[in-house]
């Protein structure tokens, strides 16, 4: 098989390398949090998504905790997956653009700020915009007109948020504070003296591994439907989920990284623009409500967020 001229130059190239110990740059470097789980199958599905549309991309997949500054050296991007590895990119403050993904909103806001002469950042955070969850309720309960929301003393800005998007769609939003474990359930009472649809937020102090499952019985009792963050929620007992998963968003953020590579400018923080939504047949039965498939949900949801751009 005869090599032609291009190939033997990069063979040239790749073995004075080799010879002068020089090392071969990344120009994506992904910072992670675990490595496992949700972060895994973010970084994997960037990973091959870049590679399908950029090949030949070279990437530096670093722990959070074995970060520097020198492995962030020659990379054009940085990528953070999770609240930890965004943390530890911001203690450094690389001077490249840097995307933060797969952390919630409050997490990426709560970063230090920039000092002078850094690069860029955005963000694709965890949490779905107000008015999707919003207009999710009105697709599939179009009987419902009450809403309730639990926030911790970190939690306004997300209840004002929603309460500016219901009356646009028709909908009375009810509201509680909660100081701390104590105020959980009496919180829940306030919010839900008439049943209403109780949503979900990325509040660690309300809703974490150890009070989601009795918050959930409580909604129930009250005879109140639950719109849940992710597909666990459901299989918990949430009525509704509205998520974006692990490979959504790496899907997103691979488009993001491309277009930095291509030389585009940053995009400004954001939600996911890629979602799904889930239901829990059982639970719709148990409180005699009606809902439409998935699938269906999901796909009215896509149609007016198209619409509304």
């Amino acid at each position: 098989m005869r090599i032609g001229r291009p190939t033997l130059l990069l063979l040239a190239l790749a073995l004075l390398l080799m010879l002068t110990g020089a090392p071969v740059r990344a120009q994506l470097a992904i910072v992670t949090s675990a490595p496992g789980g949700a972060h895994a199958e973010s970084l994997s599905t960037l990973r091959a998504k870049l590679q399908a549309t950029l090949p030949g991309t070279r990437i530096d997949a670093i722990d959070w905790s074995e970060l520097s500054r020198a492995r962030l050296d020659g990379s054009r991007v940085v990528v953070s997956i999770g609240t930890l590895a965004a943390r530890a990119v911001e203690r450094i403050a690389p001077t490249q653009p840097v995307l933060h993904i797969l952390l919630p909103a409050a997490a990426y806001h709560n970063l230090p700020p920039r000092p002078p002469g850094t690069g860029p950042v955005s963000a694709i955070w965890l949490d779905q915009p107000p008015q999707r969850q919003l207009r999710l309720i009105r697709l599939a309960l179009p009987d419902w007109d009450r809403v309730a929301v639990l926030a911790s003393a970190d939690g306004g800005p997300g209840v004002e948020a929603i309460r500016g998007e219901t009356e646009a769609l028709g909908l009375t939003l009810t509201s509680a504070r909660v100081g701390s474990d104590a105020d959980l359930y009496p919180a829940l009472r306030e919010a839900l003296t008439e049943p209403a649809v109780l949503i979900a937020t990325p509040d660690p102090l309300i809703f974490n591994s150890y009070s989601v499952q009795n918050v959930l019985l409580a909604a129930y009792g009250h005879r109140s439907p639950v719109l849940g963050l992710s597909p666990a929620y459901v299989r918990a007992g949430a009525l509704l989920g509205l998520y974006s998963t692990p490979a959504q968003i790496g899907t997103e953020a691979a488009g993001i990284v491309r277009d930095l590579l291509l030389g585009k400018a940053m995009p400004p923080p954001s939600p996911p623009s890629i979602f799904a939504v889930a239901i829990n047949a059982a639970v719709a039965r148990s409180l005699e409500i009606e809902l439409p498939p998935a699938e269906q949900l999901t796909a009215a949801l896509m149609a007016w967020q198209e619409d509304d751009r």
